[in-house]
Parts: C-alpha cells; structure tokens; sequence
C-alpha cells in the first residue's frame, strides 16, 4: 500500500494544494505531515474532504500511512517542497541552471528572475512560505540566516559610497 506522501507526489500536490483542493483545516493537514496525529484519528468530515480530493475511498484513505522521519522532523532533504511548482518556477530554475553551469554573464539576471518567480508564486499562494524559503535557500542564498540586501545580491558595493 502506498504511503500518504507517495499518493500526494503521484498526484502532483503539496500540503497546500491538498489544503485548497480539500477544504480541509490546515491545522489537521499540518498534524498530519508533521505526524503528530494519523489519518485514522481524524474525523470522518476531514477524511471524506481529503478522499474526494485525491479521489479515493475513504475507508482506503484513513488506513493509509504516513512516513514518519526517526526524529519526527521533516525530511533532511524535504524533496516533497519542490512538487508541483507552478511552471514559472520550474523554467527560471532550469534557466538558472543553466546559467550556473555554462557561466553565463547575465547569471545576476537569471538570479532575478527566479527570485521573482518564487515571491510572486508565494504571493499568489501557488506554493507555500515553507516552500518559497526553501527554494531561497536551496538556490539563491545557501545557508546564509537571512535574506541579503539589494546591493549584496548583485555583488555591488553601494553603502558607504556617495
């Protein structure tokens, strides 16, 4: 039997997607991805918005599983954030990539455009704060705390000059 986390990839949703599609309180979902509470314990109105959604039995639905990571965290690599981006996204990052790889002159402009494409797909609730600072993290700052001003993105050295 397939876990909760393999029928949502096959599906192609993400927890807020799921969210949308369902109806269902973002407070269960939650629970649920986190494992603090199994599909079996919810009640039978979140369970029958989550099977219409993914359109499956709901006796099926509330056997399911879902994985649990050994600390009760999120995935160390959480690959589950980078479902079902909105197409924008998909392309600036392919793009980026590219850019990356071939060191391209205009890589500053390529970084722009995925930095748009993630906070107006965020903006526009296509993907979630937690997948929009993961995909920040992941190709635009690395493991830097917070987010870099302006100038130190494009590599200028304005402050201080006038």
């Amino acid at each position: 039997m397939k876990t909760f986390q393999e029928i949502l990839k096959e599906k192609g949703l993400t927890g807020h997607r799921l969210y949308i599609a369902s109806g269902a309180p973002w407070r269960v979902l939650d629970d649920i991805f986190s494992g603090r509470t199994s599909l079996a314990r919810c009640s039978e109105e979140t369970l029958g918005r989550l099977s219409n959604a993914l359109d499956m039995p709901l006796d099926v639905l509330a056997k399911t599983k879902v994985e649990l990571q050994p600390t009760g965290e999120y995935p160390a690599e959480p690959t589950y954030l980078e479902t079902g981006l909105p197409p924008s996204i998909e392309k600036a990052i392919a793009d980026y990539a590219e850019g990356e790889k071939k060191d391209v002159l205009h890589l500053d402009c390529l970084w722009g455009e995925l930095y748009g494409a993630i906070n107006a797909s965020q903006w526009d609730g296509s993907i979630t704060l937690e997948q929009a600072d993961f995909l920040r993290k992941k190709y635009l700052f690395g493991d830097s705390e917070e987010d870099p001003e302006p100038e130190e993105m494009l590599g200028f050295g304005l402050r201080g000059q006038e």
